[in-house]
């Protein structure tokens, strides 16, 4: 899990103005700059968030309701830290760099730990956009490693948008009523795309847990594995320059390794 190291970020990288599918509903997302800054303040007010009320409480706040962590195998947040106690003395953490779906539906940061007793540790973090509610992002999924030294220092975080592809009306066709059913009534979030390009075949062993998921618009993906010795895999893509670009590979330790 998280992680920890609060040092002074900016970022100035230019946002992209998100474009909404054809005939998709409007809503927060798609209206939205796709913009990586918007993901580093949420890491960083989340770290805050951690000094001001409490570690586990940022983390319940600040979880989706679908959101995952990782001790032992993958387990959801909010039921595994539905009692836990707040430490007295919280991890701190801040992000080095982050990427931003085109739609700016979706992202993640990569940032570094470090714990009060002054152990050093990495951390990932994929963030959701939310289309209702006060807090605009909120994480689905967290993972991490203590390391023997801590990260190089950086005087500011790099963020990084997806390209825009483009796409025909077609594969963003709403599904019409049979003439039997009354139509479905049209939610506020545009219809998951597919991806905008090909990610590596899941190459995980028999028994492993692995799991894939996306932005909505298809131009950022990333996959969670849990191997049966405890151990994770973590990578992510994003669409660049025709094609989906590895922008993150990491291999975490099991928990107490």
């Amino acid at each position: 899990m998280k992680r920890f190291i609060p040092i002074a970020l900016l970022t100035f990288t230019s946002p992209a103005l998100a474009q909404p599918a054809p005939g998709a509903a409007q809503g927060r997302p798609q209206r939205a700059y796709a913009n990586p800054s918007a993901l580093i303040a949420a890491d960083i007010a989340f770290a805050r968030l951690a000094r001001e009320k409490g570690q586990w409480t940022a983390f319940r706040e600040t979880a989706d309701d679908a959101a995952e962590l990782f001790e032992g195998g993958r387990v959801i947040a909010k039921t595994a830290l539905k009692d836990r106690k707040d430490p007295a003395n919280p991890n701190q953490w801040a992000p080095r760099s982050a990427w931003i779906s085109c739609d700016g539906s979706a992202g993640l940061t990569f940032g570094g730990w470090q714990s009060p007793g002054g152990g050093n540790g990495e951390y990932v973090t994929v963030w959701q956009r939310q289309i209702k509610g006060k807090v605009a992002w909120k994480w689905v999924l967290d993972d991490g490693q203590a390391l023997p030294t801590p990260l190089r220092a950086l005087d500011w975080a790099e963020g990084k948008v997806a390209d825009c592809p483009a796409r025909k009306p077609s594969q963003s066709a709403q599904p019409q009523a049979d003439g039997k059913r009354k139509p479905e009534k049209q939610s506020k979030l545009p219809p998951i795309q597919p991806l905008a390009g090909p990610i590596p075949p899941n190459d995980g062993p028999q028994g492993a847990d692995s799991k894939d998921g996306q932005s909505r618009d298809g131009t950022l993906a990333w996959r969670s594995t849990v191997l049966p010795d405890g151990s994770r895999r973590f990578a992510a893509w994003l669409w660049k320059d025709g094609a989906m670009q590895e922008v993150v590979a990491r291999n975490f330790q099991a928990n107490g390794a």
